[in-house]
């Protein structure tokens, strides 16, 4: 037996709803974990060798993934308000399907994508609203803004496998253009952030209007993501300066 202070798992139980379970040992863990608002600074060892699928860890302080290379049954995580900047040292984790990065504060678009289709190579749903590497969605008519329709056509072009994106499937005609522009935007994008051109970057900030209606669903029959909208940024093409 194992004992956490103040640490318990909830169990989504289809017969009894969420249930409060202490944390025992690695072979008591269920398929669905949730840790939410624990003020974790890493993920608990007893997760180690587990045969969780579904683990949330959103608001905390996690920034360190290790353990997550021995979780081989892991499919979806979330990992939204805990802080992250970078994913440099995101192991491989190649059931991961579902990944939910929203609101930390990831700074490099290139570096993420760069990272993820290596080593989760069969992400269908990646999520990375209000970071600062995620563009503004909405004009304020409410059509969608052009840099983020770019912003998209980058990730898919790396992430083809990607079925949905923040809140918004993956269009047939989506795919179609990330594969006619995505080397383009990939390399703009890769030198300006190499080079750290603070003035004449790729990436411009832009003051957020948002839509008229909420974010979105991220899935059907998922957790609806209602955070305050932050300042964004936003991709300049060279005949837009």
């Amino acid at each position: 037996l194992v004992h956490l202070p103040k640490l318990f798992l909830k169990i989504s139980s289809m017969c009894s709803g969420i249930v409060l379970f202490p944390f025992l040992n690695k072979h008591c863990i269920p398929p669905q974990v949730s840790l939410r608002e624990q003020k974790i600074l890493s993920i608990p060892g007893e997760l180690k060798g587990s045969e969780c699928k579904h683990l949330d860890l959103t608001e905390n302080s996690i920034t360190e993934f290790k353990i997550l290379s021995s979780m081989k049954h892991l499919k979806r995580l979330i990992l939204d308000k805990n802080g992250i900047k970078t994913l440099i040292d995101f192991p491989e984790v190649p059931t991961l399907q579902t990944l939910w990065l929203n609101n930390n504060n990831l700074q490099s678009l290139t570096s993420i994508i760069d990272i993820l289709s290596k080593r989760t190579p069969n992400l269908t749903y990646l999520s990375l609203m209000m970071n600062p590497v995620c563009p503004d969605m909405y004009f304020k008519d409410g059509s969608l803004d052009n840099a983020y329709k770019r912003y998209r056509l980058l990730i898919v072009y790396k992430l083809p496998k990607l079925k949905l994106l923040d809140a918004t499937p993956v269009s047939a005609n989506e795919r179609k253009l990330s594969e006619e522009q995505g080397p383009d935007l990939y390399r703009m994008q890769k030198s300006f952030e190499d080079e750290d051109y603070p003035n004449d970057n790729i990436i411009q900030k832009k003051k957020f209007s948002p839509p008229k209606k909420p974010a979105a669903y991220l899935a059907k029959g998922h957790v609806r993501y209602n955070g305050s909208q932050s300042e964004g940024n936003r991709f300049i093409l060279n005949n837009e300066l």
